[in-house]
Formats: C-alpha cells, sequence, structure tokens
C-alpha cells in the first residue's frame, strides 16, 4: 500500500514538473527580452501561475566584474499550503520543481535557492538564517545596481514590485528633498539621488539596513553630504522631527513588533496616522507617495482631510495599476496612491 502511494506521489511530481518546465520556458522566453530592454537583471519569474504548484520563483542574474560571465540564480518560494502534507514528501516535491525550474533556465540545480514563505506576523521575516552557504552579488536596475543577499534571508534586498514607483520617484525629484521613510536597503533613495534630488534623508529602525542603504548609496557613486541615514523607529521620527520636504515615500510593512519600539505598527490600522503625519511633514505642493501590501485595508480618503494640520486640498491619484511591473501576473501585489498637497 506504501509503495502504491509513493508511485502516485511520484507520478504527480513529475506531471507537475512538466507543467512547470512548460510554463517557465515560455515566460523565460518573453521575459529575457523585457529584461534586455529594460537594463533589469532580476525579476518575478512564475508566481502560482499554475494553481497546484503554489510557488513563487524570481530570477536574479548577478553582475560579474569584467572578464567573468555573469552568473544567474533562482529563488523558489513555497507558499504555506492550505493543508498538511509530510515534511518528506514535500522535501521531494520541492527537490522535482527545483530540479525542473533549473531545466527550464539552464542552470545547475545547485543555482537554486529555496525558501518557504509562511503566514506570519511580527518580525521573523527579517531574522537571519543560520547554516546556510553565503551567496551575495550586484544585480542591475534601470541602470542603477544594488547589492543583494540571495541566501541569508527571505527577502534579497530588493522589492521587484515597486520598480515601475522608484522609477517615478526618479523622474519627478529634481532639485528636491526626500524623506523615504521604513527605507529598508534604500533602493527609493538610490532613485532619488540619480533623480537630482538636492537632499535624501532615508529612515529605518535596524542597523543591517542602514548600512545597506549606505552601501548601495555608494555603489552608484553617491556620496555627498545632503544623502543623511536616520536609524530611528519611524513612528518616532515622525513625532518629533521640525523639517519638511518635497517628496515623502511611505511603503510600511503591515505589520511589526521590533523588541526596540514601545508599541506594534499594523497598518491596516495605523494608516491614517501614518500618512496624515506625512503629510504634515509636506511642503506646499508636496506629494506623498504612499504605498502598501496589505489586502486587508480600508482606504478611506474621506479621514485625511480632516486631520491635516494646514487647510489645504489634498489631490488623491490611485497609481496602482501604472505601479504594477511586467513581470508580475499577481496585479494585487500591493496598492499605490499620490497624495498631492495643495499650494
Amino acid at each position: 500500500m506504501l509503495d502504491k502511494v509513493m508511485k502516485n506521489e511520484v507520478e504527480k511530481n513529475n506531471y507537475q514538473a512538466e507543467l512547470l518546465f512548460n510554463r517557465l520556458q515560455k515566460r523565460y522566453k518573453h521575459l529575457k527580452k523585457w529584461a534586455k530592454r529594460s537594463q533589469v537583471t532580476c525579476y518575478r519569474l512564475y508566481d502560482k501561475d499554475i494553481p497546484e504548484i503554489p510557488l513563487a520563483i524570481d530570477l536574479y542574474t548577478l553582475v560579474s566584474s569584467i572578464g567573468k560571465e555573469d552568473e544567474i540564480y533562482l529563488r523558489l518560494f513555497l507558499y504555506q499550503r492550505p493543508y498538511e502534507k509530510a515534511e518528506e514528501l514535500e522535501q521531494a516535491w520541492l527537490m522535482t520543481m527545483a530540479q525542473s525550474a533549473a531545466n527550464a533556465i539552464g542552470i545547475n540545480v545547485s543555482n537554486v535557492i529555496i525558501k518557504t514563505r509562511k503566514r506570519q506576523r511580527g518580525t521573523a521575516q527579517y531574522e537571519k538564517e543560520k547554516d546556510t552557504t553565503q551567496i551575495e552579488g550586484i544585480v542591475r536596475e534601470q541602470d542603477l545596481i544594488f547589492s543583494v543577499n540571495l541566501s541569508d534571508y527571505l527577502d534579497t534586498g530588493l522589492f521587484f514590485d515597486h520598480r515601475p514607483l522608484r522609477k517615478i520617484v526618479k523622474e519627478s525629484c529634481l532639485d528636491k528633498s526626500i524623506l523615504n521613510l521604513f527605507c529598508y536597503t534604500g533602493a527609493f533613495s538610490v532613485y532619488a539621488a540619480a533623480g537630482g534630488a538636492s537632499s535624501v534623508d532615508s529612515v529605518d529602525l535596524s542597523n543591517t539596513y542602514i548600512d545597506w542603504a549606505k552601501k548601495n548609496m555608494v555603489l552608484n557613486g553617491f556620496t555627498k553630504k545632503d544623502y543623511n541615514f536616520i536609524r530611528q523607529d519611524v513612528t518616532e521620527f515622525l513625532e518629533t522631527t521640525k523639517k519638511r520636504w518635497d517628496i515623502i515615500v511611505l511603503d510600511p510593512p503591515t505589520f511589526s513588533n521590533s523588541k526596540n519600539t514601545k508599541g506594534t505598527l499594523d497598518i491596516n490600522r495605523d494608516w491614517i496616522k501614518l500618512v496624515t503625519q506625512c503629510l504634515n511633514l509636506l511642503k506646499d505642493g508636496g506629494v506623498l507617495y504612499f504605498s502598501t501590501n496589505s489586502r486587508q485595508l480600508v482606504w478611506d480618503p474621506e479621514k485625511l482631510p480632516k486631520v491635516t494640520k494646514r487647510n489645504k486640498i489634498i489631490q488623491i491619484t490611485d497609481l496602482t495599476l501604472q505601479t504594477i511591473p511586467e513581470d508580475f501576473r499577481n496585479k494585487k501585489i500591493h496598492r499605490c496612491w499620490k497624495l498631492t498637497i495643495g499650494k
């Protein structure tokens, strides 16, 4: 009986591996051309396109030094299944999918990094994983370069889905002051510097991310004194700062309960306060870009004009559709709004 179960499992795995292989070959052929045109060397290749294969697969081409070939890696995420599956069977399935993905792209299976993305709250996604072979390198995105870590964390240092919004910020920040909140590894800050911002302030509570953001700025040659990195809880920063900015980028985590903060951040509950605080720190004519990955957040712009300190009209534009990139099949990956303070 057990042998029959295992045989059925192997047959099912092989069938799904073939489905995945065909899908990846098709997507890779399409996206490889788009990526070359867009100067992008890392992108989302597959995201649960086939329901019975609940994976996300990201492709990273690490840019090598002159004289060496670039190296391609895949990061394969298993989303938490809605049902229990024996660990041994799950691991066998994952290895079969990893081999299929490697074959589809034409790389060695050792260049496929497997992660498990669980539904979780708190700060677990930011913790460094132990006993992993470290894989770091440089990727290119729209004429800029970024340091990524493919092995140590669940996230690598660059969120693909905000690529279009980063470009929007870059194209609108010439000679303007920029505040990047929850800056993570500073991608928005790098884009702002590349766009000719007069100053860039980057705020994050994590020493690791502040150092990473500094590294990304230096990699792109941005070292002037008006690029400031502030290690502080964002909510405390918003309550104490006296400065005002032309553009603020607010892309908070959905939930955070860091041990270094007094309370918890729940964006579904706290977005009104955060957005209002940001609006009050904008100069007249200033712009706030607010983005969230939460699908539970109830967006109600009527609550915002009533609580701003200045009697100014707030123009709100939904940028969601135009900020979803080419490589994302999931059009609900985030929501994004542009809020402009009247002059």
